[in-house]
Parts: structure tokens; C-alpha cells; sequence
């Protein structure tokens, strides 16, 4: 053997090893891209991912040249040098869309590539979002302790020497029905100078509903996640009047401005964290953060509802669930999932494990009767929870549909140029309608606040006392009631009526608070306005149909009313469900009632859609 010639055994083995390692190495990118042809007929992914991965597989297929020795080559093992040259080089022109995808992609950031969210950004959201919902609930309490508990008592029961408000105080000792009207005509008077002069164009729950639900890009191109703002100036305001809204006594919720609150922050965090990594990088292309942005809106949304409700499942759940009005969830929301329970874990671990560590766990609302199990047959799971589900959406129809024509009378459409003085305009209906809302509020209290400290109330027909729930208000708030709030339903000539007119009073005062542009959310309220209307079903029932006291029918018929009554509205089946299973007491018998609550969740979504095209949020890709 002579220079640097291969014997030809040799060179035969070594022929045969590479003509293998050859053939697999074209092989396997043939198998990768067939596969991933197969999987984008099965669920097409979207284009920009598409592209962008494709190009990637192309670029990394140049720097993986398979050699292929000759007889007339040297031996493989030599240096680089001396490596022969293959004939099966694979081209990037294999891939017909690698050169135009590597233009293509060039500007987009891997976090508009739809792939999935880091882990640890998600739990960095979901730590700072629940913290919010905390912050917020602790708020909430502290406004009405001193609103409704601290301020009536130095009222009422302190006495005071003369003074400017001495007549006021002596005027509200005799009427002290009046201290309601005027609580809620300052909170309007409040919250409509500060959305009028100082945040026309405040971000709300229908803004993040509309923008999520959109499916890719305007017809413009412009990226929807634009139409958030940066929470720096948004951010508190929205807490503020929310909770300036609910504390001063309307019937409007937190929840809304939870998830518009935790939308705000994750966005915001999301075009922090990508401006860091363009920083890292290096970059100085232009970057679109869409999908990030997107997937840490819907995890900064379930972040603040587990802080603020401790619900860790049902909050994003409730937050992927709401920018879709088909009882599913939209292609944005499900390529969240994980982010969002990620957030919603860590945010529970957080706020439960160290901020609330001593409460105890588990809900508080019971259904049923503590004297015993209760029974409840199939029969009359499907009735209660068809019956349900058609009822919720008749009521839910009607609220969407009195809220727009109420809009369209309190805020006409015009083209004229305003003159200046109807800049004022809205601060005035707004305090008169609280004005009127407050008067409702004297002969119905059942009206007053977001629902969730006096659910107890409306769920087992006043059989719980108003005056004992965490809501309760001085007694001698409410001796002008309509409708006593500290005596049951049943103890009325007539409970249906009694029922009926209290429902009815809470669906005007949550619609008139609703379509004066209010901030706030209807989840409690709703709840709470459907547990009237299923009393006096259940009256209306057991006083045609005889119903064992063992049965459970009734707790039944009132979580299916009610839940079926959010759904028509919010469009979230799985999340209201959840929401009321969780915060059901152990004496609920989840494992009977939850069948017909889950019935009728999803009957009322699909005839709220037969019933009417429109709906109460305005989404971007409605059918």
C-alpha cells in the first residue's frame, strides 16, 4: 500500500457504511416533511408558523451535506480538506417555500411563530396578575366596610354637635332610607366625571372580547393586539371606578374588570418580555408579538379571576371561554390553554400559600338541606335541565336585547358636531340614573351590590335574612322594602309573586347600570338575578306537582336556572358551571345536581343563538 491509497476491502466497507448513513440522512428529511404535510391537512396550522418552520428545516438541511466517497477519493477520516464531494447534496429549491419563507419571516419574532409560551413567563404573569385580583378583592372589602358599615354607624348611632352636616345627618335619621339614593347618586355623579374628563376612551370586558375573538390579522394587516392599550395609564383607573361602582351599591361585578384588568397586564408584559429579547438577540428588526401578546392576555385574565375569586379552574376556563360565542373555545384561546392554567396554578400557589394561607378552602352556598342526602332520577335531571336551559335563554335574550335598546335611547347615534356643552351630558344621565337605580334599590335591597355576598340569599329564597349575609345593610336601610329581604319567599300570601317582582327589580337594575356605561361585570349579578327567577319556578312547580322533601329537584332547578342565565350572556357553559361547583358547600350534592346544570349551561348557549344573532358582547367573527 503506497501514498494515501485505500485497500479495497477497506474502501467497499467503508462504502457500504456511508451509502447508508447517506441514504438515512436523505430519508429522514423526506419521513420529517411528509409528516408534517400529513398534519397540516389534519389541522392546519397557521400560516406564519408554517412558513417560518419550514424555512428553518430548509436552512438546517444546508449545513447537513451527506459525502459520499469515489475510489479515486482519500480515505473519509482524513481532515476536512481532503473530504470528497458528494452528488446527493439536498437543495434548499427541495423545499418550495424555504427561499421566499426566509424573506418572509425575517422581521417576525419567535413569539409570533405560535409556539408555545415559555413556561416561566406564563407563571411570571400568573404571579402578577393574581396578585392584582387579590389586591383588588381586599379593596372591594375595605369600600364597603366603610361605605356601608363604618359610615352608617357614625351616622345613626354617634352622636355629633352642630355643623354644616348636621341637617344632612338629622334628615337621613329620619329617612334614613335616603342615605341609599344618595350613596348611589354620588357613586354615578363620581364615576361619570372621571369617564368623561378624565378616561373617555376606557378599555373594558367587551374590548378584550372583541379583539381576542378576531381570528388572525384585519383585512389591513394590521395586527389586532394594537387595539390594546399599555396598562400603565389604563390600568388603575379601571380598577378604580369598577370598584367606585360596586361599593357604592349598583349591581354590577367585579369579574369584568378582572379579566379586562389581567388582559391589560399580560399584554403589557408580553411586549416587556419581547422587548427584552430583542434586546438580548441583538435585533434590530422590527418584532410583532402577536401570539405572545395574545396568549398572555388570556393568562393575565386567569391570573386576576383565581387571585380575586380563588377559583384556580374556572377562572381561565371562564377567560378562554369568553371570546367565543359558540359554547367553545377560538383557535387563540385553545393555543393558550396552557399558559393560562400555568398562570392560574401559580397564582393560586401564590395568593393561597402565602397572602391567604390561614382561610380555609372550599365554598360556601348550599342548595339542599343539610337534614339529608337527597335523591334526584334521570327523568327529572332532563326535565329540570332542559326546561332550564330554554328558560335561561329567554331571560338572557330579553336582558341583551333591553341593555342595546336602552343604549340606543341613552346614547343616540349622531354626526352633527357636538356642542361644547353636551360634553356634560354624560355625567348627568349617568347621576340621574343612579338617582333612580337608588330609589329602586329602597323597595327592592335584594338589587343592591354584585350578588356574591348575598347569593346565599337568593339561592334559598331569603330563608337566609339579607341582614346576615356579608352584604347585609343596617336594617333600618330597608323598612320601606317592597319585599321584606330578611323574611323567605314562602312566608309572603304570595311566594311566586314575591319572587317574580324581586327577579324582575334585579334584571332593571343590573340592565339600567349595564347600558349607562357603568363599569362592571354581570356574572354575580346575573347569577343571583337568575336564583330569584328559579324560586318562583320552583314555587310555581311544587304547587302544581308534589315534590318529596328528600328530592332534589329543587337545588337542582335553581343552579340549572341560574347557570343557564349567565351562559345566555357570557357564553361560557364549562367555566359557569365550575364556578358554581366550587363555591358550593360540601352539603351540596354536586355529584346529582351538576348533570342538569351542565345540560342546561349548553341548551341555553344554543337557543340564545336560535333565538337572536346578536348578543351582549360584540364578537369580531360572529356567525
Amino acid at each position: 500500500m503506497s501514498g494515501n491509497k485505500i485497500p479495497p476491502h477497506l474502501y467497499h466497507r467503508t462504502l457500504k457504511r456511508y451509502s447508508r448513513e447517506n441514504t438515512m440522512t436523505i430519508l429522514f428529511p423526506l419521513i420529517g416533511l411528509l409528516l408534517h404535510k400529513s398534519l397540516a391537512l389534519i389541522s392546519p396550522p397557521n400560516p406564519v408558523r408554517r412558513v417560518h418552520s419550514q424555512s428553518n428545516f430548509a436552512r438546517h438541511q444546508l449545513h447537513r451535506v451527506p459525502l459520499l466517497p469515489s475510489k479515486s477519493s482519500n480515505f473519509p477520516y482524513s481532515t476536512s480538506s481532503n473530504r470528497p464531494k458528494s452528488n446527493h447534496v439536498i437543495s434548499p429549491s427541495f423545499f418550495s417555500e424555504s427561499n421566499s419563507a426566509r424573506d418572509e419571516t425575517s422581521d417576525i419574532s419567535v413569539a409570533d411563530s405560535h409556539e408555545e409560551t415559555p413556561l416561566t413567563v406564563a407563571i411570571a404573569v400568573g404571579i402578577t396578575t393574581s396578585f392584582i385580583g387579590y389586591a383588588y378583592s381586599k379593596l372591594m372589602k375595605a369600600g364597603f366596610r366603610f361605605f356601608w358599615k363604618t359610615l352608617p354607624s357614625a351616622i345613626f348611632e354617634k352622636s355629633t354637635g352642630g355643623g354644616p352636616l348636621h341637617s344632612l345627618r338629622s334628615l337621613l335619621i329620619r329617612y334614613p332610607q335616603a342615605y341609599i339614593v344618595l350613596l348611589m347618586t354620588f357613586g354615578a355623579f363620581t364615576v361619570g366625571t372621571l369617564s368623561t374628563c378624565y378616561f373617555p376612551d376606557m378599555f373594558s370586558a367587551h374590548g378584550y372580547v372583541e379583539v381576542l375573538s378576531q381570528e388572525g390579522a384585519n383585512s389591513d394587516g394590521e395586527n389586532k393586539m394594537d387595539k390594546f392599550p399599555g396598562a400603565r395609564g389604563v390600568l388603575i383607573p379601571v380598577l378604580i371606578m369598577s370598584c367606585l361602582t360596586s361599593v357604592t351599591g349598583f349591581s354590577l361585578g367585579p369579574e369584568a374588570p378582572m379579566v379586562c384588568a389581567g388582559g391589560l397586564a399580560g399584554v403589557s408584559l408580553a411586549r416587556k418580555y419581547n422587548e427584552y429579547m430583542s434586546i438580548k438577540s441583538k435585533s434590530n428588526a422590527a418584532k410583532s408579538t402577536n401570539s405572545l401578546e395574545e396568549t398572555l392576555a388570556y393568562a393575565g385574565a386567569a391570573g386576576t379571576l383565581t387571585g380575586f375569586m380563588n377559583i384556580p379552574l374556572a377562572g381561565p376556563i371562564f377567560a378562554l371561554e369568553m371570546t367565543c360565542r359558540d359554547a367553545g373555545i377560538s383557535s387563540g384561546a385553545a393555543r393558550s390553554w396552557t399558559a393560562a392554567m400555568a398562570a392560574s396554578l401559580a397564582g393560586m400557589v401564590f395568593v393561597r400559600g402565602g397572602f391567604d394561607a390561614a382561610s380555609n378552602l372550599g365554598g360556601h352556598f348550599t342548595y339542599a338541606s343539610k337534614a339529608g342526602v337527597g335523591v334526584l332520577n334521570g327523568i327529572e335531571m332532563v326535565l329540570a335541565g332542559l326546561g332550564c336551559g330554554v328558560g335561561g335563554a329567554l331571560v338572557g335574550t330579553l336582558f341583551h336585547k333591553t341593555v342595546r335598546f336602552l343604549k340606543s335611547v341613552l346614547w343616540p347615534a349622531t354626526t352633527s358636531p357636538c356642542p361644547p356643552r353636551s360634553k356634560y351630558m354624560p355625567i348627568l344621565k349617568q347621576t340621574l340614573v343612579g338617582f333612580l337605580i337608588g330609589l329602586l334599590s329602597i323597595k327592592f335591597p335584594q338589587t343592591m351590590f354584585w350578588g356574591e355576598g348575598s347569593l346565599q340569599c337568593a339561592v334559598d329564597g331569603q330563608c337566609t335574612a339579607f341582614a346576615s349575609t356579608p352584604h347585609g345593610i343596617p336594617s333600618i336601610m330597608t323598612q320601606s322594602a317592597h319585599v321584606d329581604p330578611n323574611l323567605p319567599f314562602s312566608s309572603h300570601n304570595s311566594p311566586i309573586t314575591a319572587a317574580l317582582q324581586v327577579g324582575v327589580a334585579k334584571f332593571l337594575a343590573i340592565a339600567i347600570a349595564t347600558s349607562v356605561k357603568l363599569p362592571g361585570g354581570v356574572i354575580f349579578p346575573l347569577l343571583s338575578n337568575g336564583a330569584s327567577f328559579a324560586n318562583a319556578l320552583v314555587s310555581a312547580v311544587t304547587s302544581v306537582i308534589p315534590v318529596a322533601s328528600s328530592s332534589l329537584l329543587v337545588p337542582t332547578i335553581i343552579m340549572s336556572f341560574m347557570a343557564a342565565t349567565l351562559t345566555s350572556i357570557t357564553r361560557t357553559p364549562l367555566a359557569t358551571v365550575l364556578i358554581l361547583a366550587l363555591t358550593s358547600s360540601s352539603w351540596t350534592n354536586l355529584s346529582a345536581i351538576l348533570p342538569g346544570a351542565l345540560l342546561a349551561s349548553y341548551v341555553s348557549v344554543w337557543v340564545s343563538n336560535f333565538l337572536s344573532k346578536e348578543s351582549y358582547f360584540n364578537y369580531s367573527d360572529s356567525i
